[in-house]
């Protein structure tokens, strides 16, 4: 589930996912540079936490009301302890606010995104859930991609959630198909809104490869599901 429904890149670029489109690694992207508030604010649709943060890195989006799911079979797995921040390096400006909470809750919807798909593998098919396990190893891509982002702008990446709580129970294929939606939705809403606040070219190309990428997964599962349309007409927006 993902950071409020409103809900890892890999060291080299575009590894993991079968969806994957550019780069998702961090070389040469900073946190710094004017930030440029837009219309479109922190994503407004993923599952949320109930906590404010815990133990696996999440960002400060805002958690949404609904019944948590039943335990899989299967645990999803913890997310990974967030990298200590380094030091910027010498001459490098120091991280813009608006932009580095901007990518801060980016990483919470990836955070959520692998805990949401770590919990559908368990109501999906086998034909399924082959697309589930591409898709979980690309927002683990995303996920430590973007913590050493912020960890070498000498930011802490804040802490995931232990848990998330889902919009609605999931119990079957169908709602499990529903839940990934949902968390491409906010991670692609999330994206889209560092693409607006950063002007840096690294950072740019990062986030434009995190909305993309989350529009085209979330287009592949809309389609299983038979819902239209497919793809948003304003993705990251709707």
């Amino acid at each position: 589930m993902s950071p409020s429904p409103t809900p890892s890149p890999s060291p080299s670029p575009g590894s993991g996912s079968g969806s994957g489109s550019g780069s998702t690694g961090s070389g040469g992207s900073r946190l710094s540079g004017s930030a440029r508030p837009s219309s479109s604010a922190t994503p407004s649709s993923s599952p949320s936490s109930d906590a404010s943060s815990s133990a696996d890195a999440s960002s400060p989006a805002t958690p949404t009301d609904v019944s948590a799911p039943p335990a899989p079979p299967n645990t999803p797995e913890p997310a990974p302890i967030s990298e200590p921040p380094g030091k910027p390096k010498e001459g490098q400006p120091p991280p813009d606010p608006v932009t580095t909470s901007a990518v801060q809750t980016a990483l919470s919807t990836e955070y959520a995104a692998v805990w949401c798909y770590s919990l559908v593998e368990a109501f999906l098919p086998e034909t399924l859930d082959k697309h589930a396990r591409e898709d979980l190893t690309a927002h683990r891509v995303r996920r430590d991609a973007t913590i050493r982002l912020l960890a070498d702008s000498g930011v802490r990446a804040v802490p995931a959630e232990a848990a998330y709580r889902t919009p609605a129970p999931v119990t079957d294929q169908n709602s499990a198909m529903r839940l990934v939606v949902s968390a491409e939705s906010d991670a692609a809403a999330a994206w889209r809104s560092v693409l607006e606040r950063c002007d840096d070219s690294g950072l740019r190309r990062m986030a434009l490869d995190g909305l993309t990428d989350a529009t085209v997964r979330g287009a592949r599962w809309s389609e299983q599901l038979g819902s239209k349309p497919v793809v948003p007409a304003f993705p990251g927006r709707d």
